[in-house]
Formats: structure tokens, sequence, C-alpha cells
């Protein structure tokens, strides 16, 4: 959280948080490159700091749906059966899938101000067997700060935006199956109201088409019915694209890493030893963009990861989405 705040105060200073810049309606024009962009980027966000993507469409409204799916393994000698509340259960290996379908988009509300949403529906396997259900919903806001063509026109420019938003507790979040209580991080919701606050940088040297971006992000959760807490999660993404253009289509791919950290969880004040933890990712992928729709392809895989306890470990993730801009 201090390092959050120490980068609020950073971005203050340099005048330079994520957002859109415009004066008017009429400056929402249709650039057909990343090079063509002199007043206005931006990014594209799940929310959760998993996945970011740059979009030539940036100054119109978008509609989209994003598969994703995170694995987990854990061998016969690692990890208790997470379908049974006794320790020491069966010594059995471990796979978990937690996979969600998401239609998610933006919304102007002002050449500013966008508002940001996300509706996801789970589907996860935890060793073959099933619980689906739709999750929590996640309504965010972000304004756009400082644009620095604002003040000068450069081959070399920056963005910054500050957002905030809420998830509301529209997932199931107790849900069973027939022979044993499910762990709560199986479950498709939290059951809990949760603030989320997030900061973004972005650059690009307009002219070769290379850019960096950086996304951080911070979740304040609350308290469900079961009074189980979700540990707060911390997460900071960061990668370098490179712009593409052999026809109409424009392609962008990109590369970077991604981490995330989070203390235990709390089930009636009390830690759960089996939570919690910090993993390190590399990330890359490719994102296609052919006039109004897009198709956005991005993976993560594991470099280092320190779990709390005994819990599976991450093994991938992959996300796979298309929108459509209008």
């Amino acid at each position: 959280m201090k390092f959050l705040l120490i980068f609020f105060s950073v971005v203050l200073i340099q005048k330079s948080v994520y957002a859109d810049n415009l004066c008017s309606r009429d400056h929402l024009s249709f650039p057909k490159s990343l090079s063509e962009i002199n007043d206005i980027q931006e990014t594209s966000c799940d929310l959760c700091g998993c996945f970011m993507g740059i979009d030539p469409n940036y100054s119109n409204n978008m509609v989209g749906v994003r598969f994703s799916s995170f694995k987990f393994f854990a061998d016969a000698n690692e990890v208790n059966d997470p379908l049974s509340d006794h320790e020491g259960h069966a010594g059995e290996s471990s796979t978990e899938y937690y996979n969600n379908i998401e239609l998610y988009g933006r919304y102007y509300i002002t050449p500013k101000i966008k508002l940001m949403f996300n509706f996801p529906f789970s589907l996860n396997d935890i060793n073959g067997k099933q619980l689906n259900g739709f999750g929590d919903a996640k309504v965010f806001l972000q304004y756009q700060l400082y644009n620095s063509s604002i003040e000068r026109h450069t081959s070399f420019w920056q963005r910054i935006f500050m957002g905030g938003g809420i998830k509301i507790p529209t997932g199931v979040y107790n849900k069973s199956f027939v022979f044993g209580e499910v762990d709560p991080h199986f479950q498709p919701g939290t059951g809990s109201f949760d603030l989320l606050l997030n900061a973004n940088y972005l650059a690009k040297f307009v002219e070769p088409g290379i850019g960096v971006n950086m996304d951080i992000f911070y979740s304040l959760n609350g308290i469900n019915k079961n009074e189980y807490r979700f540990a707060n999660l911390f997460n900071v993404s960061s990668s370098v694209y490179y712009e593409i253009m052999p026809s109409d289509l424009t392609i962008l791919p990109h590369a970077g890493v991604y981490y995330e950290n989070a203390n235990n969880d709390k089930q009636n004040g009390v830690e759960v030893k089996d939570s919690g933890g910090w993993a390190f990712f590399g990330t890359g992928g490719v994102d296609f963009y052919l006039s109004n729709y897009s198709l956005e392809l991005t993976f993560q895989y594991p470099i280092s990861q320190k779990l709390n306890g005994t819990q599976p470990q991450n093994e991938y993730r992959f996300f796979i989405g298309t929108g459509y801009s209008f």
C-alpha cells in the first residue's frame, strides 16, 4: 500500500496521470495506427492487472468478450485435497483451472472521463470437478490528468492516468459439492464489496512505433457474510510493444513482466495459513486490429513464486479476447 501511495504522489508531482485528454468530441478521430496518435491514447485493462493491451481505437466506445484461463498444479506431496476440510486427506496430485468468460467494455462519459466495466462468468475445474456461475462485476472510472503533447509537439510523448472503482458481489460464493465444502478461492464470487485503485503510465516513440506501458493496481477487499476476507491484492505489470503495419491490419507484438502480492486471507479475523504469497511472471503476446475489430492474445508464465503454506503453484495463464469499437 505504501508503494502505491508513493507512486500516486510522484504521478501528481510530475503531472503525468492516466486517462484520456480531449477538448471536445470533435477530437475523437479514428486513427489508422499508433503512429497517428498525437494527442490521445488509451489502454485496456481487465481491472485485475492481469492483462494490458494498446488499443488503436482508443477514442471510441468499445465492447468485447475475453476468455482467460489460470492453471495451478501440485503433486501428491505438496497439497491437501482442496475439496476436503480434513488436513492430510488423500495423497493425490491436484490440478486446478480457473476459467472466465468476460463481457467488458468502456464508455466515454466526457472526453476526459471514461467508464469501464467487466462482467465475468466462471467455468472452474478442480481435479475434473466443475463449479460454474457468475462472478463479481467491476465498474471503474479513469481520468486523464496529464498529456505531454498538450504542452508541445514531440516524437516522444507520455500519458499518466488515475482511476478508481468498485467490485460488486454479484457472483455466487456459497456453492458446494455434494461430497464436501469448497475452498473460498474456488468460488466464482467473493461475496464482498471491494475498493479498486489504479494508476497507469504510457510512453511512446511515435516515429518507430515503440512504446512502454505500465499499470499498477491495488484492491482493498471487504468481508463477506461468511466472515471471510480475501487479502488485499497488489499487482504491477509493465510491457514493451512494437507496431507493425503490413497493410490495413495493425499488429502489435508485446512482451513484459507481471508481479502480484497478497497477504494471508482471514476467516473470523484469524489468518488462513494456506493463502496469499507472491508471484512474478514473464508475459508475451500479440494484438491484431482491423478497422473497428480487434483480437488480443496474451500468455503469462511464472518465473518465480512463493505462496504461503501449502498451495498449488501457478503453471500458466493466458487471455484471448475480441472487441468491437464504435
